[in-house]
């Protein structure tokens, strides 16, 4: 009996079986022989057996084999995320929250793991948990540049999840476990700071972003909107110029500058002419420039509503929430 030559017969039947999902029970059978021959490739066979028991909707026979592979190889990331699956079909959701915990601990820059996470607790009603859940997995990790890659990821995935306070949250600690940071994740940092309405602490991270990469024109372009945010007009306009000399403009750059000549009272000509400019990129980013002014007029909205801000700043939030409005006639 020659048990390498069995094993790549069984090995390369699996893939002929693999095409067709009804022919799981053959699978296994297949499996179970590799087994045998090789303990070595458990890792391969049970893994392969729990992903095609999970893809043929059986969760409660995809549990084991799922569970034997995570303990062989518990860095692999797959595995983790169909066995919290699995358990989540079961209704088992604890179990399958430990799962992802265990499997974080291991795979701290797994971006699907944290989606998952954040998706489950959500579902879940459990959002407010996270954070409990982030410090559990912190604790596990030794290495400080795996903490702070933990750390990111965990705050890049709740960023494009749209959840701001807990991304800051996140931003923060990565920067508390090192401070240098990549321009692009200062630059995301700013985002989540600027969505909480936080415009100070924003244009501080965008700094950091636009110093490490002077060719970053989103970081530029969001520094002087900002200075309009907080009514430095003559600041903003200072920095449309430079855009405009050096050829910094991005897709929102006319949409905002027409934001600060409607906030002076620029006459209808001059306006209109940055309309047309405006144009080809509503051709191209229509929908995203949509949804951008969408958020900022929320964000707008909420400063209104804050108790602690003066008259003249109401006033001043007041007229932008006006050109807000007209920005988005022209959008929808």
């Amino acid at each position: 009996m020659d048990k390498n030559r069995d094993f790549d017969i069984y090995f390369n039947n699996d893939d002929i079986l693999d095409i067709d999902r009804d022919l799981i029970y053959r699978r296994k059978v297949l499996h179970s022989r590799i087994l045998k021959l090789s303990s070595a490739k458990s890792k391969f066979s049970y893994g392969v057996m729990g992903i095609a028991l999970s893809n043929s909707a059986k969760p409660q026979e995809s549990v084991f084999p799922l569970q034997k592979a995570a303990i062989i190889n518990p860095t692999y990331s797959k595995i983790q995320i169909r066995l919290a699956e699995s358990l989540l079909k079961l209704g088992k959701v604890n179990e399958g929250l430990d799962s992802l915990k265990k499997a974080l601990s291991f795979s701290p820059q797994a971006g699907p793991l944290h989606r998952l996470l954040i998706e489950i607790l959500e579902e879940n009603h459990r959002l407010e948990d996270l954070d409990s859940f982030v410090k559990e997995i912190a604790r596990v990790i030794t290495d400080q540049t795996a903490l702070q890659d933990f750390y990111i990821v965990n705050a890049e995935t709740l960023l494009h999840c749209n959840k701001y306070p807990q991304a800051l949250a996140s931003y923060h600690k990565a920067i508390e476990a090192n401070s240098v940071m990549e321009d692009y994740y200062h630059y995301n940092y700013g985002l989540a700071l600027y969505h909480e309405g936080l415009f100070e602490e924003a244009i501080v991270q965008f700094e950091h972003a636009w110093k490490l990469n002077p060719t970053e024109k989103l970081a530029f372009n969001n520094i002087v909107h900002i200075n309009y945010c907080l009514g430095r007009i003559e600041k903003a306009l200072e920095g449309y110029e430079e855009i405009f000399k050096n050829g910094l403009e991005v897709h929102y750059t006319y949409s905002n500058y027409i934001l600060v000549l409607y906030h002076l009272d620029k006459d209808e000509e001059v306006i209109n002419k940055y309309k047309d400019l405006l144009q080809p990129y509503i051709q191209s980013h229509g929908h995203i420039l949509l949804k951008l002014y969408q958020e900022e007029l929320r964000i707008t909205q909420a400063t209104l509503e804050k108790d602690s801000i003066d008259e003249e700043t109401k006033e001043f939030n007041r007229r932008k929430l006006q050109g807000i409005n007209l920005l988005l006639s022209l959008l929808d």
